[in-house]
């Protein structure tokens, strides 16, 4: 049973604000509104207290295993009658004094009275810092300081929540094109469950704590100045422009409940956020980084590889002559002055022939320091630099015989006119596929159900395709696989296509295209395109299939985990983590072709592709979709992974209670590719669900067809053994 202090509160917390419940359970008497109500506090890490009434209260008064917070009032301490009095006129005239605003001096200090106690505390040395006299700027805020403090003890997280998405942007970029700020050092960071009530001061003090750190990792040791930072909320507008203490987000989550209702609700929603650095900081940054690299080059590059490294130069205005003075090895720049200056050097440095002064008629100026290529631009007339002496460089002809070969290649190469013309470029936006728990689904359907293709997620972005059927990937039943590069801009560092040029593999439906008036002969067609408005829903069932089929298979590996976990021994066997690719629908926007009506839009869809992560593994058929067991035999590479992936579809059927599993298993040993989900008949309902490779009849016939494994056999996993597979035996296996 867990022991209870008795917690001071503020006075008006002591009352109840309205018609509560005593929370002591043998108890439960109504509290009324304000009739005393006491908050008694557990000394449980973790674990809330309870507020009781004013008789429970003294019933844990009593009790010997409640333990009372202490408190200013020292026990068996009495006041000495000689220093009792007090004089409340001179304690009024101070605390006036003090709030007088129009006092050119410091107020008298307020002394409290004065009283001997018979307990002796410690001896405290008390900063001299701390000994202000009268009240202080701090005791402004006290007021408000307190309120805050009142409400944080007992307040509960908040209910209503965003997300944010922050980004650290530079100012810049073309204006006309809508551009607004330009990223940099992909500093991206993402902030979940931020209370929706947050006003604009919160939003800039969050901003920045979340994006300094990176900002400062980025350039470590440019001296940042963060207060001339500016947040800005995705329509560009200023945050500190914001009244305080005004939600500044939850306007935009409140919806209506239903169409032609009043009623609004709140609807978590994203908001983006930008740092924005300010132009003329980014170019000190700019100027701080330059002038690193050319400390770092002269440091690196002398003395052997450079011209000697310090010139001073004299120009006389009569005969516009000038006479070079090479000097030590130890300076790092050339001086340039139009008169004649004294050398930065010793004088025992210095040429004998150069002229001590300049002339009479020429104004004397303080030497310019330059670069070493303006220099020389500057001064065309002077005569050439001396070079030191460089080390000894080894030097080696090359092969004849191999030479003549590599230039009888290199003079013969060609261009491919036709691959080049096969290779075809997209503007596109990109929508990827999330991965999505199935437990997040189910507390939100309406907005977590299925695969959206929703404007403001996607990124717009450039996607290069090779078209050519001699570099196809593969030929499925009704896709094409194209090799493919994917640019997004502005996308997560997580997100497919977030690394410039990266390879991807390019899906599209095809049907075939048989000769008139000939056979249908299985090798003997041509690919045909779908339009656009075939093409889409297509490839959406296959996005949402993907959907679908992450959410099961990660449904999986939390009650494998789980399993794992709470188990008093570890499975005798290795459990493989793999994972559905990261994939996503590309739309390509076509320009309208010159004499349309002016009318219509700029661009228009013209084609979708699924655009997945390229697998670089072999590629095998862990499990087909007719089936429920694996494709491959035993003593086959892959087999464990096949074993493994049967047993998640036994670990879905049983916990999904007979509704779904996946099936047609099929990729690389990490990565997997084009899954299929099946669902009970009682689901499907006559529908179209999951496109043409949901079979109904394997799920209803799951539990007969299935062959349990050594991985649905484990006791930690506490499965229903449908039929037990039998091990094959040598002989089996040799035949």
């Amino acid at each position: 049973m867990a022991s209870y202090e008795l917690a001071s509160q503020f006075t008006e917390d002591a009352f109840a604000k309205e018609d509560l419940i005593c929370e002591r359970s043998s108890c439960a008497a109504k509290i009324r509104k304000g009739d005393p109500c006491f908050y008694i506090a557990t000394i449980v890490i973790g674990q809330r207290g309870r507020f009781v009434c004013a008789a429970c209260h003294r019933h844990y008064q009593g009790k010997a295993a409640t333990s009372m917070r202490p408190t200013a009032q020292r026990p068996n301490a009495h006041v000495n009658a000689s220093n009792a009095q007090v004089n409340a006129q001179v304690i009024r005239q101070n605390i006036n004094a003090a709030w007088r605003p129009a006092l050119t001096q410091q107020p008298p200090r307020v002394v409290a009275t004065s009283a001997s106690y018979s307990w002796a505390g410690p001896d405290i040395v008390v900063p001299s810092s701390w000994a202000q006299v009268g009240y202080s700027a701090n005791h402004a805020q006290y007021g408000a300081e307190r309120e805050r403090w009142a409400k944080q003890p007992y307040a509960v997280p908040p209910a209503e929540t965003i997300s944010l998405e922050i980004t650290a942007v530079r100012e810049g970029g073309n204006r006309r094109k809508g551009a607004r700020g330009i990223p940099f050092g992909n500093i991206c960071e993402g902030k979940k469950d931020v209370d929706a009530r947050i006003d604009a001061p919160g939003l800039i003090a969050l901003s920045l704590d979340t994006v300094l750190p990176k900002i400062q990792a980025f350039a470590a040791g440019f001296p940042w100045h963060q207060d001339q930072f500016i947040v800005r909320d995705g329509g560009w507008v200023d945050l500190s422009t914001h009244p305080p203490r005004q939600p500044y987000f939850y306007s935009q989550c409140m919806h209506a409940a239903r169409k032609g209702l009043r009623a609004m609700t709140f609807k978590s929603k994203q908001f983006l956020l930008y740092v924005v650095v300010p132009a003329a900081q980014w170019e000190d940054y700019e100027a701080w980084l330059e002038k690193a690299e050319e400390e770092r080059f002269s440091v690196h590059s002398r003395p052997e590889l450079l011209f000697a490294p310090s010139v001073t130069r004299s120009v006389h205005s009569s005969g516009h002559s000038s006479v070079l003075a090479a000097t030590g090895a130890q300076a790092d720049s050339f001086t340039i002055s139009s008169a004649e200056a004294p050398s930065e050097e010793t004088p025992s440095e210095a040429p004998s022939d150069a002229p001590s002064e300049a002339p009479s008629d020429v104004p004397s100026e303080a030497p310019v320091k330059r670069r070493f290529h303006r220099e020389i631009a500057s001064v065309p007339s002077s005569p050439p630099l001396k070079k030191v002496v460089s080390a000894k460089v080894a030097f080696r002809s090359p092969d004849r015989e191999q030479l003549r070969e590599v230039l009888q290649s290199g003079g013969t190469a060609d261009i491919d006119v036709q691959q080049m013309l096969t290779v075809q470029h997209e503007n596109i936006d990109f929508f990827p596929v999330l991965t999505c728990p199935l437990s997040v689904i189910l507390e939100d359907p309406e907005i977590h159900t299925a695969f959206r293709m929703n404007t403001e997620s996607s990124y717009g972005g450039r996607l290069t395709v090779q078209t050519s059927t001699n570099d196809m990937l593969g030929v499925g039943g009704f896709k094409t696989a194209h090799p493919g590069f994917l640019t997004l801009s502005s996308a997560p560092e997580t997100l497919l296509g977030s690394r410039p040029h990266q390879k991807v593999a390019v899906k599209r439906p095809f049907y075939k295209k048989y000769p008139p008036g000939s056979s249908k002969n299985p090798m003997n067609f041509t690919i045909g395109r779908y339009t656009i408005t075939d093409e889409l829903p297509k490839l959406f069932r296959e996005a949402n299939v993907l959907y679908w089929a992450r959410a099961l298979l990660t449904f999986s590996y939390e009650y494998i985990d789980h399993c794992v976990s709470n188990s008093s021994e570890p499975p005798p066997f290795h459990i493989p983590r793999l994972r559905f690719v990261e994939a996503g629908l590309a739309l390509s926007h076509d320009h309208t072709q010159p004499g349309q009506h002016k009318s219509k839009s700029l661009t228009m869809p013209r084609a979708v592709y699924l655009v997945e992560e390229l697998i670089t593994d072999e590629f095998l058929k862990y499990i087909h979709n007719m089936d429920c067991n694996p494709m491959l035999d035993p003593y086959e590479a892959g087999y464990e992974i096949a074993a493994f992936l049967a047993c998640t579809q036994h670990i879905q059927y049983a916990k999904t209670g007979g509704l779904s599993f996946i099936s047609d298993y099929q990729g690389g040993c990490e990565v997997l590719s084009d899954p299929q989900v099946l669902t009970h008949p009682s689901v499907n309902d006559g529908k179209d669900m999951f496109g043409d490779g949901n079979i109904e009849r394997a799920v209803s016939t799951f539990e007969k067809a299935h062959h349990c494994n050594d991985y649905c056999k484990w006791s930690g996993f506490k499965l229903e053994c449908y039929n037990i597979a039998e091990p094959e035996t040598e002989t089996q296996m040799d035949s």
